[in-house]
């Protein structure tokens, strides 16, 4: 085994078993010695290991099992632990990679570059994956790919960081900021967290909570248009979950609890379950841990009460009572106001934006490849489609080049 890899692609899983060994395959397909493979293993049995015997050879697999129970954070620190790449990126255990991403880690390596968040635009549903669609059946796997410009920017992290605060801590995944989960980050940039914190991940949900720490550490990123990864969507995955309404109820039911032994949800943020407040709990769980008061005082509730007001009538009761009781402003004419502005300026804008894209989309911004049976197929249909469409990382590596030096001088 090699003491040190280029990167590590980290996966956690948990009694899914059956996409974990197709992604493992396709991972270690890849014939490069300076990607490495982490499996952290928190599932109720240890039957993964027995599958994983034609694969134990290679050894760059990592593959660590833990019975007691863990939490979602707790599974993930573990397997950022184990990594020994000076580049790390989490993924699903029904996801995949573009093997292309060790070119370009190689290339971060070489420049001292600390994150690049490329754009997620490969999306594979496995088959039965619970999500109906039009014009196909969801019984057979697809692929959905959306226009790849290769476009680079290099954006400072704390701007987008306030935007996140301003607006709630919603649609993180719209703004430029560090991403862990489907990204590119040096581990000591995580080692740095670490010491500011004791752990590598807090809050419930460590993609979000790992997004704004490294942001507050790392002070510049580079974006990408251009997957890096493949995103899996399966019947147990929580991107279904979200398409089918299960991420919702009441705050005692959420999984994310599972595995902690006592948690102090944010007195920000209502009390009830689902993706909005999970996102704005652990976001403020970053700052707070981080220590950046100055970034705490730029959260605003008002936003994150409008998008639960929209979502969540049954909650509605929970939405206001929290609004009225914890916002800033003392009087009941100014907090309505408040609330008027931020839905003309949050969910009435997201409206208009999403009528702007449809209306500007053109033809072939999106193709959908059917009849794709697993993340092995997934990931060659993409590089096939790549190679027809003549495109490839090298372009996008150039432009980082010229796009970087631009920076630093």
């Amino acid at each position: 085994m090699q003491d040190k890899y280029i990167i590590s692609i980290i996966i956690p899983t948990k009694n899914r078993t059956e996409y974990a060994l197709k992604t493992v395959e396709q991972i270690l397909s890849i014939s490069d010695t300076d990607i490495q493979l982490v499996l952290q293993d928190n599932s109720d049995t240890n039957e993964l290991e027995e599958f994983l015997k034609p694969f134990l050879f290679d050894s760059r697999l990592k593959y660590n099992y833990t019975s007691e129970v863990l939490s979602f954070v707790d599974n993930f620190s573990l397997g950022v632990s184990l990594a020994d790449g000076e580049y790390i990126c989490i993924i699903g255990d029904d996801d995949g990679i573009n093997p292309e991403i060790v070119k370009v880690a190689r290339w971060a390596s070489k420049n001292d570059v600390k994150a690049i968040k490329p754009e997620v635009q490969a999306i594979y549903f496995w088959p039965d994956n619970g999500i109906s669609f039009r014009g196909g059946n969801e019984n057979s796997g697809y692929m959905s790919i959306s226009s790849i410009s290769g476009n680079v920017k290099i954006s400072k992290t704390k701007s987008e960081l306030v935007k996140l605060l301003n607006n709630g801590c919603q649609k993180y995944l719209a703004l430029d900021l560090v991403k862990l989960y489907h990204g590119l980050v040096k581990k000591s940039c995580m080692e740095e967290v670490k010491s500011e914190t004791g752990v590598y991940f807090g809050g419930l949900s460590p993609d979000i909570y790992s997004a704004v720490a490294l942001s507050i550490v790392i002070p510049e990123v580079i974006s990408i248009k251009y997957p890096l990864t493949i995103s899996g969507i399966c019947k147990k995955s929580g991107s279904a979950d979200s398409a089918t309404g299960k991420h919702t109820g009441e705050l005692k039911d959420a999984p994310h609890f599972r595995g902690h032994l006592e948690y102090n949800w944010a007195d920000e943020v209502p009390r009830f379950y689902s993706v909005e407040t999970i996102w704005a709990d652990s976001s403020l769980a970053a700052v707070r841990d981080m220590k950046k008061k100055d970034l705490f005082d730029e959260f605003k509730l008002e936003y994150l009460t409008i998008y639960c007001l929209i979502k969540y009538n049954e909650f509605s009761d929970i939405i206001k009572r929290h609004y009225t009781n914890n916002s800033r402003q003392l009087y009941s004419y100014q907090q309505k106001k408040n609330l008027i502005l931020a839905y003309l300026k949050a969910p009435t804008r997201d409206f208009i934006n999403r009528v702007l894209n449809r209306l500007t989309r053109k033809r072939g911004d999106f193709i959908k490849l059917y009849d794709i049976r697993d993340i092995i197929q997934a990931e060659k249909a993409f590089s096939n489609y790549l190679t027809i469409g003549g495109l490839n990382v090298e372009s996008i590596i150039t432009e980082m080049e010229l796009k970087y030096n631009e920076m630093k001088n």
